[in-house]
């Protein structure tokens, strides 16, 4: 019942209160881009800087969205939509982009250096979603002319994450460990490049000669390579098995990579990974899940849902994981709600549909502000109460709620497999 009411429930969201809040207060009609610098309850706008890991993502959900809005999946004006997606892709591609196909972190209002001190000068995941703005306004317009800016951005991006130097804040990845984050994120990159490169070549879906479908076949495979024989992921491979670092793990990303490489696969026309992604579904939702309070933990331990545990050097990141492991925040709960749907609508596969109602159930029931605030409240205790901190960046970005919320709409109009 769940999931047959849920891209009606998605669609609601979004039409009557996440995009009305992003369209009003999120747009900078005078500087360009986008204001995503408010509290967790977006009662209050704290910063006029923009952030350019949210001012891509930005852009990429516009673009999504006219294309939903040009289906009448959305009630949307699709050329509004698309129209200040250029213009913000027109403000990242002026003032964040380099020559060397990197880009800047943080921007003033006006597109200029932040001068804010002690600030990284670059972070790739930064990188990618600037890729995946300007690719998917490429596609979603026609305008191919996009891809010219985005793809020595992604060369750039890959080559740093294949070698290891890529610059990973808010997160360093500790010394000696590969990291699970940048290799998602490079594949999430691929597969939103490799539709665009398609859709400018004229194949539609199907594939063109250098689409990149070789680089997106090799990340899959550097993403799979994290997967456990318990159907969980590990979120650092590393020297020391028992350390903290090694044994934390991290459900909503992992899960997040699940239907990533779904999409891989279906981009690919291969299949070798299905089931074994399929069957991660249960196993990273039941590593995550909070039995006493209900929703997903943001880490957790290799044995289960609780504290991480493991010998520690104290780095910021494991303070971090110490500290913050028993939280839930919005886009654990939204992209395992995404995952969980099309694992259950496309793959019939039933014991994604199972802890798709329970997750589903807990994100409507826990993080839509109501009263208490705009849009969702999006960090919360372990009980499910709002906190007012900071997750990543000082921001309150609309990417993971948005872009679940329409591919849970989406599942309204695909055919069961």
């Amino acid at each position: 019942m769940g999931l047959r009411q849920a891209p009606a429930q998605a669609r609601e969201q979004l039409e009557r209160t996440i995009l009305p809040f992003w369209l009003s207060r999120g747009v900078d009609h005078h500087h360009g881009g986008f204001h995503t610098c408010f509290d967790n309850r977006g009662l209050v706008r704290t910063s006029t800087d923009k952030f350019t890991w949210s001012q891509g993502r930005f852009v990429w959900l516009l673009a999504h969205a006219a294309e939903l809005a040009r289906e009448e999946l959305l009630d949307l004006d699709a050329l509004d939509l698309l129209a200040l997606a250029g213009r913000g892709a027109e403000f990242l591609a002026t003032n964040a982009v380099g020559a060397d196909g990197t880009c800047a972190f943080v921007l003033a209002r006006d597109g200029s250096p932040s001068t804010v001190a002690d600030r990284p000068a670059r972070s790739v995941y930064a990188d990618c979603f600037v890729v995946m703005g300007l690719a998917e306004l490429a596609r979603v317009s026609g305008d191919a002319g996009w891809l010219s800016t985005s793809r020595p951005v992604l060369e750039r991006a890959r080559q740093d994450i294949r070698s290891g130097t890529a610059p990973t804040p808010p997160y360093d990845v500790p010394t000696g460990y590969t990291a699970f984050g940048p290799k998602m994120i490079l594949l999430n990159t691929l597969v939103v490049h490799v539709a665009a490169e398609r859709a400018a070549a004229g194949t539609g879906r199907q594939p063109a000669a250098g689409d990149g479908s070789d680089l997106l076949a090799e990340a899959l495979e550097e993403v799979m390579a994290h997967r456990l024989d318990d159907g969980t992921f590990a979120e650092m491979i590393g020297p020391e098995a028992d350390s903290l670092v090694a044994r934390h793990r991290v459900p909503g990303h992992a899960i997040e990579g699940l239907w990533v490489a779904l999409e891989a696969m279906d981009l690919l026309g291969i299949h070798h990974h299905v089931d074994a992604v399929l069957e991660s579904v249960p196993a990273l939702c039941a590593l995550g899940w909070d039995t006493e309070h209900g929703g997903l933990l943001r880490y957790t331990d290799a044995a289960g849902p609780g504290r991480p545990r493991g010998r520690s050097d104290g780095t910021p990141y494991e303070q971090l994981l110490q500290r913050t492991w028993s939280t839930k925040l919005w886009w654990v709960h939204s992209e395992a709600a995404a995952t969980t749907a099309i694992a259950a609508r496309r793959f019939d596969h039933a014991p994604s549909a199972g802890w798709f109602d329970r997750i589903w159930d807990y994100t409507l029931g826990t993080f839509p502000a109501g009263a208490e605030g705009n849009e969702w409240i999006q960090i919360r205790d372990r009980a499910g109460r709002p906190l007012d901190e900071v997750v990543a960046l000082p921001v309150k970005d609309p990417f993971h709620l948005v872009r679940n919320l329409m591919q849970i709409v989406e599942l309204g109009r695909a055919p069961a497999s």
